[in-house]
């Protein structure tokens, strides 16, 4: 049996589990397989469908972008970080690929950094350069998240400030995601810069926003003097 015709019988497998009948005959038709069945929380089915992608990808770019998708559900859904790192590692090796593919490596590699490796350095300077990619405005929220918390831990604080001011003031960014970028800049003031002050500030709007987190706040004024 040929690999392509297991990858296809694996994957066909697992989406029948879910629920959902297996697609993907094109490129096109596994990465929209891939990601229906990942939003529906079959990660192994979406990993086969983006490995299927693999082989049938018709250029650098669609070789890379598979490659990144592989790499985004192995960091951020199943934290398994040695295999998001070489995923990621292989799409930024394809040359000539595109911004989205690019970007999409660029951000499984800096949460592999951030997450298994505590280099939060490292983690800025990936995100940092995806930042830097033109056609890229569509992942501004999440880069901007990313790098506002990368730059928190690694001790930059006024960048941490202004990279989550962004994420509090985009329009697309929901609630809860403005409240998180709120607590992440009160902790900033608090801890990095100890300005008790501007942290009271950030922490009220993001209780404001999210009164959920009135009870994590609290525990974090009550170390203010």
């Amino acid at each position: 049996m040929t690999t392509r015709a297991m990858l296809t019988m694996a994957a066909l497998a697992v989406s029948l589990t879910a629920g959902t009948l297996w697609a993907g005959e094109t490129y096109e038709a596994s990465l929209k397989a891939g990601d229906e069945l990942r939003t529906a929380g079959n990660f192994e089915g979406a990993l086969a469908e983006y490995s299927a992608a693999v082989g049938q990808a018709l250029d650098e770019t669609q070789t890379s972008l598979a490659w990144g998708k592989q790499g985004w559900v192995q960091a951020f859904d199943l934290k398994n970080y040695p295999a998001a790192r070489e995923a990621a590692t292989k799409a930024l090796a394809v040359q000539g690929a595109g911004a989205v593919a690019r970007v999409t490596a660029l951000q499984v590699m800096a949460e592999c950094l951030m997450k298994a490796d505590q280099d939060f350095a490292g983690a800025s300077a990936q995100l940092e350069e995806a930042m830097k990619l033109e056609g890229v405005e569509w992942a501004s929220l999440d880069l901007n998240r990313a790098a506002g918390e990368s730059y928190r831990l690694s001790g930059r604080a006024q960048e941490a400030i202004a990279a989550l001011t962004k994420v509090a003031g985009m329009a697309n960014a929901s609630a809860g995601v403005k409240a998180d970028a709120l607590l992440k800049i009160g902790f900033t003031y608090q801890y990095g810069l100890k300005d008790a002050a501007q942290a009271k500030a950030a922490y009220a709007k993001a209780v404001a926003l999210n009164p959920a987190l009135k009870t994590e706040v609290a525990g974090h004024l009550a170390k203010l003097p």
